[in-house]
């Protein structure tokens, strides 16, 4: 079974159609770039494959179990105390209810962060840019989802943060991303 399937998306706002009978397939391993202009639905796909956005009419379908993260162009970090803590409460890796589990993601939050090159205590609302998309993507990789979803994700970052991005990418099991 395919990892995700788009069957008839339509996605309109106001009277400029999107997503027009929209329908393509993805299985795992597979890696898929959208480039186009400003405008013209990416981020919006996203969203709708992610779950954020409702379809007008159709459907995303993902394998079942299938865990999706969405990377957007410009993350926001909660407010707490610490960079990790943001990340824990935007992550949901507290509501994990196996505790190993929860331990593993928590882990791999902390090696994604300094895979990225982060203090962990930095405090979110002193982030840059650079950093929260760091972040951002620090909490995606440490989620282990079965499909990746980056919008942008080279925004804001420096050479060394492209390169561990490019690196964990080809390990990734399955990715869209979003460019211009």
């Amino acid at each position: 079974m395919a990892l995700l399937t788009l069957l008839y998306a339509e996605l309109a706002y106001g009277d400029l159609p999107l997503l027009d009978r929209a329908a393509f397939s993805m299985e795992s391993g597979e890696r898929i770039g959208l480039i186009g202009r400003n405008g013209t639905g990416k981020s919006s796909l996203l969203s709708a494959i992610a779950g954020t956005l409702a379809l007008d009419e159709g459907e995303a379908r993902l394998r079942e179990g299938a865990r999706v993260v969405l990377v957007e162009q410009e993350p926001s970090l909660p407010h707490a105390p610490t960079l990790r803590a943001a990340l824990l409460l935007r992550g949901h890796i507290p509501s994990i209810h196996d505790e190993r589990e929860r331990w593993q993601a928590e882990a791999r939050l902390t090696e994604f962060l300094h895979r990225f090159g982060l203090n962990e205590e930095l405090s979110p609302q002193a982030a840059s840019g650079g950093e929260a998309k760091r972040a951002a993507l620090a909490l995606a990789f440490a989620l282990a989802p079965d499909l990746l979803l980056l919008d942008e994700p080279t925004n804001h970052l420096d050479i060394d943060g492209i390169e561990t991005l490019e690196t964990l990418l080809l390990r990734q099991p399955a990715a869209i991303v979003v460019t211009h």
